[in-house]
């Protein structure tokens, strides 16, 4: 008895002892602990932040109101360009007919409607697959869409995708190669197409803001932001081969593959531009896109509707940048802008309008010229037989000439230059001197090789310096016109038969593919 009494005397104390103990710490750390804790606290948590002003909230959310109208404005009018790519097997699965012990299997039933496949039961037939491989617009209610000429260049089947995934067989009406610009065709039946709204692409100001809609990797009405960083690209600023006619809208907003062909946009939604090009090591995205004017791609659109296909103007100079000139004043010239004529072909508009070499072209039917691109760009949209104003300055003195705008044919500029380069040779017309020179009989018709390439395909075939080319791809060669016309019809991919005249000898060679 006594020693359970003693027990409880001391679970008693234990118990008081923790007890006292407990109030002890609360005591302790409500005098010292919580301070010190809430100290630290203070010292470390972030500064309290004052809401941003009413005003300056307003202006964002209306600066973002403004995109998602553009939002909902232009991705009814941007489409995708599908094409064929490798055939796929389709396969048909057994689901289990009773429920899954497996929780995964479960799972995927019930939120993607579908079980974990079983092996397969039957095989179906081999299917097509449509993969995306561009983007395009809409520019008319009837279905003609804007694409780039590379998006649908060998395609055998077209197939656009519309924002609500309607899909439709297209055809290609024309493509336009030194702009890189397709039109297409689409037969909407009774679905209501949304055009896209034209901009004016002569009123772009560095600094606007650009708009990019496409389907980027796939990625479908994808919208991308970012300003107008230059205007007035050269071809050969880009990376890209310099065919003259053309120039381009620079923006940092995010062009990437599967963005070719789609819109690019100012903030009121309307069209200012078809990106079409990137520059970037990596092959994706860097902040530097390129875009063709929308007043090149109405011009062009407008010629491939009408005519099937696309007529220039041409005034037959070689130009020069006046950027180019150590010291522009030397021609008079009071700010450095304009083209420098170097050259005047024979025959040509710009011959029978008197223009001279030296003559800087610094207005373009009242448009000043900022370079050769942009003069290129406004010849090139002119009408030919347009007879047109040309402010010049010339000796320091400004003068106005007027101009009737040629037609700009391969033939033409061949037959006005002499010469044409292929496939790594330059050749050139065989004149009487020359005849004389390399005692070529007067019976002999062809063109000579005026250079070659190092490691070339004319290169690696044979060709030389000297020799007379007479018949290329089964056509009879008299002239440097028939030369080019030839050249054009030969695809990039397939060798070319060519016989040449070399001395006294004749001799057929193959001239390789472009690789």
């Amino acid at each position: 008895m006594r020693y359970w009494a003693e027990k409880t005397r001391r679970q008693a104390l234990v118990l008081a002892l923790t007890v006292f103990a407990a109030f002890s710490l609360g005591a302790f750390a409500s005098r010292w602990l919580i301070p010190l804790t809430q100290n630290l606290i203070a010292q470390t948590s972030a500064p309290i932040i004052p809401n941003p002003p009413e005003s300056a909230l307003k202006v964002a959310e209306q600066l973002q109101e403004a995109f998602v109208w553009v939002a909902r404005k232009v991705e009814p009018s941007t489409v995708t360009i599908m094409t064929p790519g490798p055939t796929v097997r389709r396969f048909q699965f057994r689901f289990p007919p009773f429920p899954s012990p497996d929780p995964f299997e479960e799972f995927f039933r019930r939120f993607f409607e579908r079980g974990i496949p079983s092996p397969p039961e039957e095989e179906s037939e081999q299917q097509e697959r449509l993969r995306p491989r561009g983007s395009g617009v809409i520019v008319s209610p009837d279905g003609y869409i804007l694409t780039n000429r590379h998006v649908v260049e060998g395609v055998k089947r077209i197939v656009v995708a519309l924002w609500n995934d309607k899909r439709f067989e297209a055809k290609v009406v024309g493509s336009d190669e030194v702009t890189d610009i397709a039109v297409l065709k689409i037969e909407p039946g009774e679905t209501k197409l949304v055009p896209a709204t034209l901009g004016d692409s002569d009123k772009v100001r560095v600094g606007e803001w650009a708009i990019a809609v496409g389907n980027p990797f796939g990625l479908r009405q994808t919208m991308t932001v970012g300003i107008i960083s230059a205007i007035g690209r050269r071809p050969t600023e880009t990376g890209a081969i310099d065919i003259g006619y053309t120039e381009f809208i620079q923006t940092d907003a995010a062009i990437n593959p599967g963005n070719s062909g789609g819109p690019l946009c100012n903030i009121r939604g309307e069209v200012i531009g078809i990106n079409t090009a990137i520059s970037s090591p990596t092959g994706g995205n860097v902040g530097i896109g390129f875009a063709i004017p929308i007043n090149t791609v109405k011009f062009v659109m407008e010629q491939i509707i009408k005519r099937g296909k696309v007529v220039r103007g041409w005034l037959g100079v070689e130009l020069q940048e006046v950027s180019d000139l150590p010291d522009p004043t030397a021609l008079g010239l009071k700010e450095p802008r304009g083209a420098v004529i170097v050259r005047v072909l024979p025959n040509s508009p710009a011959e029978k309008a008197g223009l001279q070499p030296q003559d800087v072209i610094v207005e373009f039917n009242g448009v000043p010229i900022r370079s050769i691109a942009h003069l290129q760009s406004l010849v090139g949209r002119t009408p030919p037989g347009t007879v047109v104003p040309l402010k010049v300055v010339r000796g320091g003195k400004e003068m106005v000439v007027q101009v009737r705008v040629g037609e700009r044919t391969p033939e033409v500029v061949a037959e006005a230059m002499r010469e044409a380069e292929w496939r790594g040779m330059t050749v050139g017309e065989l004149t009487e001197e020359l005849r004389r020179q390399m005692n070529i009989p007067a019976n002999v018709r062809g063109v000579v090789v005026l250079a070659v390439e190092p490691n070339s395909p004319s290169a690696r075939a044979g060709i030389r310096q000297g020799d007379i080319i007479t018949v290329l791809a089964n056509q009879q060669i008299s002239s440097v016109a028939d030369f080019v016309r030839v050249t054009r019809t030969i695809r990039p991919n397939r060798s070319a038969p060519v016989t040449i005249r070399r001395e006294t000898a004749t001799t057929m060679l193959i001239i390789p593919p472009e690789q």
